[in-house]
């Protein structure tokens, strides 16, 4: 038996182990280092943006008049396969963009003009005895005839009109009148009003039509204001907005995207703090 021999096999093999070793802790440390990078990548790519986009909405501190904006959350929930998020933080967010675009598809100034259109047409009747300013007569090429109701100018106008400003004006100040109207001159009595409503209903009470101010028909009823003033005064807009379905239907979709987001946001701030605690700490 040659034992240098077996002592430069042996030599060998503990070399071969030595490198073995040292190469898988290297690989390790590799494939560590690797995992480490990647979940904090995606906590910065992904997770805190995400939580920077829904968490202002993840409180009571905004209104239906606001217009919810989620572009990530939309190319998170379009594009899934890109992220790879878990299937229950996946779920919400679905159930969160859903909820959005319903919320947003009911557009809270425009319900406001169509009760303020209707109110003004009411009102309007009321004081004019009709939203009818007369009869148009037609006929065509084979000789039918036929008649149609011309609606008042002014009835047309404010529905055809933009007020959008006047509206966000009004919709931000519920309870606070900016305005008052004498009903009672001999006891100097005053009741409020919203100006922003009384300036709409007398822009379209005074629409200019070919360049001349529309003539109103003569009142039917006694006004010892003027006829601005009567609707705004006996017309209780916010009444009729707040208990309007679609607005209450807009307070309800608020609130679900309120407690969404809130999940959201802490399903995320969960997943983040596993990724400080496992990576981020030891690189400290």
């Amino acid at each position: 038996m040659d034992w240098n021999e077996i002592l430069k096999e042996v030599i060998s093999g503990s070399i071969l182990i030595a490198v073995g070793g040292v190469a898988g802790w290297f690989g390790g440390l590799f494939k560590g280092k690797k995992e480490s990078s990647r979940a904090i990548e995606r906590k910065n790519e992904i997770y805190q943006p995400l939580i920077d986009e829904i968490e202002k909405y993840s409180d009571f501190d905004w209104s239906i008049r606001e217009k919810v904006k989620i572009s990530f959350l939309r190319d998170i929930v379009n594009n899934s396969y890109k992220y790879g998020i878990k299937d229950e933080i996946l779920n919400q967010c679905n159930h969160l963009f859903e909820t959005v675009n319903e919320y947003n598809s009911v557009d809270s100034i425009r319900v406001a003009h169509s009760i303020i259109a209707d109110i003004f047409e009411k009102g309007y009747a009321e004081i004019y005895g009709s939203i009818i300013d007369g009869i148009s007569y037609h006929s065509d090429r084979d000789g039918n005839e036929w008649e149609e109701e011309v609606i008042a100018e002014p009835v047309q106008v404010i529905r055809q009109s933009n007020y959008s400003k006047e509206i966000e004006s009004l919709l931000l100040n519920e309870g606070m009148y900016s305005d008052e109207v004498c009903v009672d001159e001999e006891n100097t009595l005053y009741l409020p009003i919203y100006l922003q409503l009384k300036r709409i209903y007398h822009l379209a009470l005074n629409v200019i039509v070919n360049g001349e101010k529309y003539i109103k028909p003569k009142p039917v009823i006694e006004l010892k204001i003027l006829p601005e003033e009567y609707i705004a005064l006996h017309y209780e807009f916010f009444e009729i907005y707040n208990n309007d379905e679609r607005i209450k239907k807009k307070y309800e979709l608020r609130e679900e995207i309120i407690y969404t987001s809130q999940a959201i946001v802490q399903s995320l701030k969960e997943t983040i703090d596993q990724i400080i605690k496992i990576y981020e700490v030891e690189v400290l």
